[in-house]
């Protein structure tokens, strides 16, 4: 089977990752399989540079990867950022509304070199525990002279929820919001997707002419599968995201959906 025209982009958490937080060796064997043919693999990720590096020890990529929910482009074989755009100053004024109104939340701030955090809730814990990397501890944002490339606020859902409908109010204000996760709500430039990134990486490789396709599972995921030639969600994927992919999968993060997307590739 011939892949040499075919870019597949995954994202990882919830898609190419299992719950647990690893590769399925049914997921792994199918992109080597898939590169060895000469299938382009790209993955696009909310997560930092700084977790994304665990992964490429599993030798499936030689490409660029789309990081921080398209914030970022990072190429693993030269070792360079080829795109990024960072948050706006506006968005300390959002953070320090945020935690005034909603006191429970932990707040992550992401550079390129760092994460820092604040305080710990139940969830930021948790996040911090399945990420496996250490966060800078900091007690106010203006010590962070760094280009930010994203913000994450933490907490149980029913805050997360009520946290959705407040932040509509900074509208204007050169960000958007995204829920990657139901107890995530993250903080973006405005345009910047993973979808935007990935319309970005095409222009910088020179590949209009492939064929691109896509698997995702969450909302962070759908500007991406819609910009795709083909795209896939797993089984357990958010209602919306099943609308929007071409593909609804039988299997899950856990039970080989990537290796069944590229399955159906292999036959289309």
């Amino acid at each position: 089977m011939d892949f040499s025209k075919t870019v597949f982009v995954s994202d990882l958490d919830g898609t190419l990752l299992t719950s647990q937080k690893t590769l399925n060796p049914i997921d792994a064997a199918a992109l080597r399989d898939f590169t060895k043919n000469g299938g382009k693999f790209v993955a696009a990720t909310g997560r930092p540079f700084h977790t994304f590096t665990d992964f490429l020890s599993e030798n499936i990529t030689e490409q660029p990867a789309i990081l921080c929910n398209g914030g970022v482009i990072y190429d693993p074989c030269e070792g360079k950022v080829l795109y990024e755009i960072d948050l706006p100053q506006s968005v300390k004024d959002i953070f320090y509304d945020i935690i005034k109104n909603f006191p429970s939340v932990a707040p992550e701030i992401y550079t390129f070199s760092n994460r820092y955090y604040f305080h710990l809730n139940t969830v930021e814990k948790w996040h911090q525990s399945i990420l496996k990397i250490s966060f800078k501890k900091v007690d106010s944002p203006d010590v962070i002279f760094e280009p930010w490339n994203k913000m994450l606020f933490a907490d149980e859902i029913e805050v997360i929820n009520g946290l959705m409908e407040y932040v509509k109010r900074f509208e204007g204000m050169g960000v958007r919001f995204v829920r990657s996760f139901p107890k995530f709500l993250e903080v973006l430039p405005e345009g910047v997707s993973k979808g935007s990134a990935l319309q970005k990486l095409i222009e910088i490789k020179g590949w209009k002419d492939l064929k691109i396709a896509a698997a995702g599972d969450y909302d962070n995921d759908i500007e991406m599968l819609r910009f795709s030639d083909i795209s896939f969600c797993p089984a357990d994927s958010q209602d919306c995201v099943k609308e929007a992919a071409d593909f609804v999968l039988k299997g899950t993060c856990d039970s080989g959906a990537v290796a069944e997307a590229l399955e159906i590739l292999k036959n289309l």
